[in-house]
């Protein structure tokens, strides 16, 4: 490892431990100068892009760039160089990145909230694009280079350059959800406080810090989130303060397991207080009224046989347990859908989204953010290990390749 450095006015010196390789690299640059007091190599600037080009090719050399100088292969004129990410360029690279005649061939695939690798197979030609990232990283167990996600837009638009390489973009969904990080927006990866003057302030002054926190999240998303804390950290009281920020569009409708429908109305005259005692409306028969108050609480079971009264549409849903939704064959999953893709606020709650298999995921996500993955086939591949049987047609879901989808629940 070595870096390279400004020397005098016109010149760069590299500094780095000795490689044959690399003296031999040396030896072919016009300008080359070697001091023997300092033991070191310098070179004139016009002459750095050329030599990087070449050192970048040496899998046992990695130089540090010259602070200040664009990287090789990255034009000064790109969409992605010292401006502002452009993120309808990068989601229209998502449906343009296939060569049917490149020699090699590997994909993206998001590995924590701020960084991503390329799974690819060996090439000296990536490998020297590699090394032009600020963040890269070289894990030595999974033998594949990783970089933080705000490298992204760069890296791809060179590796798109190269006629023999194709790589696979990060899905259109991961662009749109970690945009900030991409951008490196700090404005937005910070959680602002959300205004909770309008909320009773019994509830707010009773929110722990995390989940205040929990609060500001759902506010920022506009409403539309899986709130995901596992069993005793209170789901429902910030479930209840999410809905109350909301009040004006209300009435609202809370799914639950009929076990603790009236757990569920006791809960929101305990923590608003402003409510009147008739606020409340409790679905026990079919024959209800499901829009009789300005809080209506239905079980899965009722919410099926209730099919006439739903064309009534809530702007605010919260769904309790809402991994009961996650076969989309079931009569609950199919009446709850419209419902919450039709709702302007969306509040799942789970402390187990996923009880086996990531296609149980699939329900959930597509209630929050109906755009992110409007088939299931695309999901099923990428993530599910899917594929189709051809002997019975049928669609196959494995496990989780990646732990993709818990990083993606946590930010989305």
């Amino acid at each position: 490892k070595g870096k390279c450095v400004k020397y005098g006015e016109d010149r760069f010196q590299v500094e780095i431990g000795y490689n044959a390789e690399l003296i031999a690299v040396f030896k072919k640059i016009p300008s080359k100068s070697y001091d023997p007091a300092m033991k070191k190599w310098n070179f004139r600037l016009e002459d750095y892009s050329s030599f990087m080009e070449a050192a970048n090719q040496l899998s046992s050399v990695i130089l540090t760039p010259l602070e200040g100088e664009n990287a090789v292969g990255l034009a000064s004129g790109s969409h992605f160089v010292g401006s502002r990410v452009d993120v309808k360029s990068l989601l229209k690279m998502c449906k343009n990145w296939k060569k049917p005649s490149a020699l090699v061939k590997g994909k993206c695939v998001l590995i924590s909230r701020l960084r991503f690798e390329v799974d690819i197979g060996y090439s000296t030609e990536v490998i020297g694009v590699f090394k032009q990232m600020d963040s890269r990283n070289y894990d030595a167990n999974t033998r594949k280079w990783n970089f933080l996600l705000e490298d992204y837009p760069k890296l791809m638009e060179v590796l798109q350059s190269l006629v023999s390489v194709e790589v696979e973009p990060l899905p259109e969904a991961i662009i749109q959800t970690f945009a900030a990080q991409i951008q490196r927006s700090t404005s937005q990866t910070d959680i602002p406080d959300a205004d909770l003057s309008v909320v009773d302030s019994k509830i707010v002054t009773s929110l722990m810090p995390f989940q205040r926190e929990g609060v500001n999240f759902a506010i920022l998303r506009n409403g539309r989130l899986l709130l995901a804390d596992d069993m005793g950290l209170g789901k429902t009281i910030q479930a209840i303060c999410i809905a109350a920020y909301y009040r004006k569009e209300w009435p609202l409708l809370v799914v639950t397991p009929s076990s603790v429908r009236f757990t569920w109305a006791e809960a929101f005259h305990r923590w608003l207080p402003s409510l009147s005692p008739g606020s409340t409306n409790v679905i026990v028969t079919g024959k209800d009224n499901l829009t009789a108050s300005l809080i209506n609480i239905i079980s899965f079971d009722l919410l099926s046989k209730m099919d006439k009264q739903l064309k009534s549409t809530f702007q605010v849903v919260i769904i309790d347990e809402s991994h009961f939704l996650k076969n989309i064959k079931t009569a609950r999953c199919r009446a709850a859908m419209p419902l919450l893709k039709a709702a302007k606020r969306v509040i799942l709650l789970s402390g187990t989204p996923a009880m086996s298999r990531p296609a149980e995921l699939y329900t959930q996500i597509a209630a929050v953010q109906p755009a992110f993955f409007p088939q299931f086939h695309s999901f099923g591949l990428r993530y599910c290990d899917g594929r189709k049987v051809l002997q019975w047609g049928k669609w196959q879901t494995g496990t989780l390749q990646t732990a993709f989808y818990f990083i993606f629940l946590k930010q989305s």
